[in-house]
């Protein structure tokens, strides 16, 4: 096994309902990781020398032993994150918890540009709050990322969101595109793989005009970006492909241990039997099953024989492999 970095799902519970989620169906689960457990599922992972671990749910922030967790992990010499939606850190006592804890990466995700939006989004109003957990954070002298979920092809809401960042002072940012979840039809309005390419266009075209550290989430073809404007985000490294799963340098595992392909197959783990985190054994035999071996396979494929020749297959991979169970990768594909 040669992953590097593990996702840990903590909780499913959380504070938003987010329409676009990659757990929308499984937040209702009142369910979370016990410490014993999640202590000795660092200790695996730190004998297997995996040197990052991300706290995901839910919402992560609000995992009774968040912090303790994040202390553990740190002791073994390991980094941790979290994606959160940032709300309770706005406790201002909180975040300084955290920050000694020694938490090591924050990415916060805006889920509206307004209080009305967010609510519509989320069915909550979080947006006073996640600004003021983002400022408690800059306070201290933290600088969290930012990201933003693109649903639909909307300009005016792009310049909405650029005058957002500049009006909030949010120095580091990451566009990101809606993926599809598994067994789920929560993003069936969300806009074409070809829009997403010229999407990119425009987010570039804008940013060029500000002084913002950003980068763009491209979990669809490259080949879909006009190649001037792809040469010269690469050039900037503002590129971001972060799908572990056809490298196999990542392992997610959801808040019951059992271990899923990722993030949106919340629902569809490997193997019905959890990890036992008691016995380190238990996940070599997951990882070492054919189900993984076959998953893995079929995620490294070329989704269209035209991705052979091109040049950008390493950077690219076709995507993210999940939007072809649905979509004909030849109707998209250039």
């Amino acid at each position: 096994m040669d992953f590097t970095t593990a996702w840990l799902t903590t909780n499913r519970t959380c504070n938003n309902r987010c329409q676009w989620c990659y757990a929308l169906s499984t937040l209702n689960r009142n369910s979370s990781m016990p410490l014993d457990k999640a202590i000795s599922l660092v200790d695996a992972l730190y004998e297997r020398n995996v040197k990052r671990i991300v706290l995901i749910g839910g919402e992560p922030t609000i995992y009774s032993h968040f912090i303790e967790l994040i202390s553990y992990i740190r002791s073994k010499g390991m980094r941790v994150s979290v994606a959160t939606n940032g709300r309770r850190f706005s406790d201002l006592a909180f975040t300084k918890a955290v920050l000694n804890a020694g938490i090591n990466g924050i990415d916060i995700s805006i889920k509206g540009l307004s209080e009305e939006e967010y609510f519509i989004n989320t069915s909550s109003y979080g947006l006073k709050e996640m600004l003021q957990g983002y400022q408690n954070l800059i306070s201290l002298g933290f600088t969290p990322s930012v990201s933003y979920v693109f649903v639909n092809d909307d300009s005016e809401n792009l310049d909405n969101l650029i005058n957002f960042i500049n009006s909030n002072s949010i120095s580091l940012f990451s566009f990101q595109f809606v993926k599809p979840v598994l067994g789920s039809s929560s993003n069936e309005n969300s806009f074409d793989l070809k829009d997403m390419g010229k999407f990119v266009g425009e987010i570039y075209k804008r940013m060029s005009k500000t002084s913002i550290k950003y980068c763009i989430e491209i979990s669809f073809p490259l080949c879909l970006i006009d190649q001037t404007i792809l040469e010269k985000l690469s050039e900037e490294n503002r590129i971001i492909n972060c799908c572990h799963v056809p490298r196999g340098s990542g392992i997610n595992f959801d808040e019951n241990f059992k271990i899923i392909p990722c993030n949106h197959f919340a629902d569809y783990p490997f193997s019905d039997r959890p990890v036992d985190p008691f016995t380190p054994s238990s996940i070599e035999e997951i990882m070492k099953s054919d189900i993984v071996t076959r998953f893995r396979h079929l995620a490294r494929s070329y989704p269209s024989l035209k991705c052979q020749s091109c040049n950008l297959w390493d950077q690219c991979g076709g995507g993210c492999f999940t939007r072809w169970l649905s979509l004909d990768p030849n109707d998209y594909i250039l």
